[in-house]
């Protein structure tokens, strides 16, 4: 390369980066985080239907079925601005929010009598019913978010990424 034609490289290189490095980098930084999620935080523990949880307190869900692990989806990064693309990573199952969150789940059917119904779950092979439960958080997305920022694996992937635009 000659000095005449070192300029006309460097525009190409900042060019390509400008259009291609924000959806590189959040989709660098949405996979890194939606393989620890599924790949570690939503294994820790497990047990079979009809069993206690043995997640600990303010701890991720124990998985039975794999259900809410398999149901995490990574959307691919989209424009968001000058420089900026958005990517997510979310779960798509109903229970999803309770189980990060906590919360009190209230029985919503009448009874033919008219009055409220009973929620009914069973536990080593007997029955419990309530009018309301409340869970209580387990955290799976917070906690991983919170690590990756603070110990820079999503700084890491979004550097890589970029990196890998420049020939």
């Amino acid at each position: 390369m000659t000095p005449e034609e070192l300029p006309a490289y460097w525009a190409a290189i900042i060019q390509k980066l400008g259009e291609q490095g924000p959806k590189a980098a959040a989709n660098a930084m949405a996979r890194a985080f939606h393989n620890e999620v599924v790949g570690s935080e939503l294994v820790m523990f497990s047990h079979s239907a009809g069993t206690r949880t043995p997640a600990p307190a303010g701890g991720p869900p124990a998985a039975v079925t794999g259900s809410l692990r398999r149901s995490v989806r990574l959307n691919a990064a989209r424009p968001s601005g000058a420089y900026r693309a958005t990517a997510d990573v979310s779960p798509r199952i109903v229970y999803a929010r309770i189980q990060e969150m906590g919360g009190t789940i209230t029985a919503k059917h009448l009874t033919e009598r008219g009055k409220p119904g009973y929620l009914r779950w069973g536990v080593s092979g007997a029955y419990h019913f309530a009018r309301s439960v409340t869970l209580p958080p387990r955290p799976y997305m917070r906690p991983v978010h919170r690590r990756m920022v603070s110990d820079g694996r999503l700084r890491n992937a979004a550097a890589g990424a970029v990196r890998r635009l420049v020939p």
